[in-house]
């Protein structure tokens, strides 16, 4: 029904949502490096080391862990998850509402921050917080109407992004941020309306780009350079190949803003 809620169980869907999480990442690794590199546990850290991770702290109801979406809350702050606050009864009762101060005081005591706010038609979202409408989400925050999320802050309408943030209708991409209308893109920043990018900034309308900046309405780019696209798929094909190598060895890759400070050594 829309516009219901559904507080899915994770002790009973814990594993299933993994390999469901596990196999769409080896998909999507699939799409962009032509091949399987790994499993998503083995790049878990690679993948959350740019995105903030959702804050854990212990719901004062259960017990159990809640996952919230920012870390700056009071000294003796009070949480639960939201599925709990039905059990938490009415706020106040005929004898705290006698004046202002008992109303206040009682209010003080009651208040709670909540957790694990996954809304709307959610499903299988595990360790993550503000997800909507969304399915298969693992370890992200502000999710909205997007599936195969893991390790990402502020996607929406997306699916297969990992170690992403900030993206807006984009897929089939993995630890880039600031783009958006874009697919299959890797270690990009500040991408609009592209596709098959690889290592680059600042590209808008561009297809087939690996290791460009500031480039506008291209195809077929290396290093800034347009080359003919038989040149460039024979190109594109060592450059990702050993891309997937390092990938597959090293479970990481330098990021693009690495070379900027000279630490894109992948020796």
């Amino acid at each position: 029904m829309a516009g219901r809620t559904i507080y899915f169980d994770m002790r009973n869907f814990g594993e299933s949502m993994v390999a469901d999480s596990d196999s769409n990442f080896r998909a999507t690794c699939n799409v962009l490096f032509g091949r399987d590199i790994g499993n998503l546990a083995a790049f878990s850290q690679y993948l959350k080391s740019d995105v903030d991770a959702p804050m854990q702290a212990k719901s004062a109801i259960s017990g159990k862990i809640v996952y919230l979406s920012q870390p700056h809350y009071c000294k003796g702050a009070v949480f639960a998850d939201v599925s709990e606050l039905p059990q938490a009864g009415a706020a106040l009762s005929i004898n705290d509402i006698k004046d202002v101060d008992s109303a206040l005081g009682a209010l003080s005591e009651k208040f709670c921050y909540c957790g694990n706010k996954n809304l709307g038609t959610s499903q299988g979202v595990f360790e993550s917080d503000m997800c909507n409408d969304s399915m298969d989400i693992l370890s992200s925050l502000n999710v909205m109407s997007s599936k195969h999320v893991a390790y990402c802050n502020g996607i929406r309408a997306s699916e297969c992004a990992y170690g992403c943030m900030l993206g807006g209708e984009v897929g089939f991409s993995i630890k880039s941020q600031i783009f958006f209308y874009s697919k299959r893109c890797f270690d990009s920043c500040l991408c609009f309306h592209c596709t098959d990018i690889y290592c680059s900034f600042n590209c808008s309308d561009c297809t087939e780009a690996l290791f460009s900046f500031n480039q506008k309405s291209k195809r077929h780019i290396i290093g800034n350079v347009e080359l003919p696209k038989d040149k460039y798929v024979s190109i594109k094909a060592k450059l990702v190949g050993e891309i997937a190598d390092i990938l597959s060895a090293k479970k990481s890759f330098p990021q693009i803003f690495e070379l900027a400070k000279g630490g894109g050594n992948i020796g």
